[in-house]
């Protein structure tokens, strides 16, 4: 397994340093760099973390304006696409109260500020959009592999398109990005109400061939675009890695079932105090349970774990009509088992891929190893997917 490899003692900085090295296959990181930084943290230690992750990136970002100021335009670009990365790396275990905390917003902004100036620095055409939901709208960029605005198969969602000739539409959701710190809107289980609106958008450009729209799920994105994709039809194939059929198994999985009747029959405050014990002792809790409580809205633990339990495709998977590629990672250690669970509730055309440790792919959403994932993805994709988008 790969996800102990930076930080043995500590799997939790240890999954989230491959995580930022990962990004290295499409300029995102440099190993060096991430090898250097982890050399300065202490295992568990989340100030440490902050500071190296930080001072990389800053030194990182200094790099890329010395190197626009030369007209290197292209050191530039990839300066501050790693710096955009660092700073979100940085950023990563600043839970508790985020509203309030200073510093997640200085990274936060910073992070977002880098990726701006990469895609400035870009040859791609980058362009900022909103899209209309429910009385307000939903921040989101749209990247092509040119400025012809001729229509293209477009990924929403997917970074790795851009080589192969699509666009790419990502957006930040309710309990995502700008939306859940700007905007204060929190996750919903019923998808289908964000991801119409998203398409509806897609539509109306001449840019996005109306008949090659392909949906990323990544992470608990494999739920959500599942649960979208119950009534949303419009899209020629589905991407769900992981496949998620039930997302509140996560929270489950390890979990005595005397611990679930706790939260079953709402004694909350011994629930509460249960987790506020066992978060002390491992960083991978905690940060769950501070990110849930912040991006689902809820004040506890047990709030958090009633909540989730609606996050399930229990008697609408059925509705799902759209061919669907599920990726499964034979080590994930949050969504354990979800993709085959899905693809047996499935009744649309699928195919189930497993990336295991021998390919380095075993780790959730298969992180360090984009190269393969992306294969895989567009191994499934290019023969449903001619230009004009017929099949």
């Amino acid at each position: 397994m790969l996800i102990n490899h930076f930080f043995k003692s500590n799997e939790s900085f240890s999954y989230e340093a491959l995580r930022a090295a990962g990004y290295s296959n499409y300029g995102g990181a440099d190993l060096g760099e991430v090898i250097a930084t982890c050399s300065k943290i202490r295992p568990g230690n989340e100030e440490d973390w902050v500071r190296e992750w930080q001072k990389t990136a800053e030194r990182s970002f200094s790099h890329a304006e010395h190197s626009e100021s030369v007209k290197n335009k292209e050191s530039a670009y990839h300066g501050y696409l790693r710096a955009s990365n660092y700073f979100r790396t940085a950023e990563f275990y600043r839970r508790e109260n985020v509203n309030e905390d200073k510093i997640s917003h200085f990274l936060y902004e910073r992070s977002e500020t880098a990726f701006v100036q990469a895609m400035r620095l870009s040859p791609f055409a980058y362009e900022s959009i909103r899209i209309p939901y429910e009385g307000t709208s939903l921040p989101g960029y749209i990247v092509s592999p040119d400025h012809t605005k001729a229509p293209r198969r477009t990924l929403i969602f997917n970074g790795a398109a851009l080589a192969r000739g699509y666009n790419f539409l990502a957006f930040d959701g309710p309990g995502q990005g700008a939306s859940i710190r700007r905007q204060h809107l929190h996750f919903r289980y019923d998808w289908e109400n964000v991801l119409t609106p998203v398409i509806d958008y897609a539509l109306t450009r001449i840019d996005i061939d109306p008949n090659a729209i392909v949906i990323f799920g990544w992470s608990m994105g494999g739920y959500l675009v599942a649960r979208g994709a119950t009534q949303e039809h419009r899209a020629r194939a589905l991407i769900l890695d992981d496949g998620v059929y039930d997302f509140g198994s996560a929270f489950r999985a390890h979990q005595p079932s005397f611990i679930q009747k706790l939260v079953e029959h709402k004694y909350d405050s011994i629930y509460n105090g249960i987790f506020h014990c066992v978060q002390s002792f491992s960083t991978g809790i905690r940060w769950a349970l501070r990110n849930g409580k912040w991006t689902f809205g809820v004040e506890s633990a047990a709030e958090l774990s009633r909540a989730v339990n609606k996050y399930t495709l229990q008697g609408i998977s059925q509705n799902i009509v759209t061919p669907c590629l599920i990726i499964d990672a034979e080590n994930d250690h949050f969504l354990k088992d979800q993709p085959e669970v899905l693809r047996k509730n499935l009744h649309c055309e699928n195919k189930l891929v497993s990336l295991r440790a021998d390919e380095g792919g075993d780790t959730h959403c298969h992180q360090g190893a984009f190269f393969r994932l992306h294969q895989v993805v567009f191994d499934f994709l290019e023969p449903r997917l001619t230009p004009d988008g017929k099949m």
